[in-house]
């Protein structure tokens, strides 16, 4: 998974690409991710493309999460679709980490 990573201050945003983040996706993901982790504290996810989300692309996120927290870091998510913010309403994402409407929200937040 080939994502494009703008930075804007001390926030890294992590545009997600294609319109899924499943199983098949994630190891590539987690690689790409470890220079993002290790150069940034505080991370946001783009998810304005993405319509479809499964359990493995939900770990990937809080695997990433944590190693954020690890460091004293944030992670943050959005622009989610009305079916991926149903899923991550289920899950109880938005107790773990910051869920945002906009990405100008999330840099506000952040800044």
């Amino acid at each position: 998974m080939n994502f494009k990573v703008e930075k804007s201050g001390t926030v890294a945003m992590v545009l997600m690409p294609g319109e899924s983040f499943e199983a098949a996706m994630v190891e590539e993901f987690n690689h790409n991710m470890l220079p993002v982790i290790e150069e940034n504290t505080h991370v946001v996810f783009d998810l304005s493309n993405i319509r479809f989300l499964d359990s493995m692309g939900c770990g990937a996120l809080l695997n990433t999460h944590r190693k954020l927290k690890e460091k004293n870091g944030k992670m943050g998510l959005c622009c989610a679709k009305k079916q991926v913010s149903a899923i991550f309403d289920l899950m109880g994402f938005p107790q773990l980490f910051d869920v945002f409407k906009t990405r100008e929200e999330a840099l506000n937040a952040y800044a």
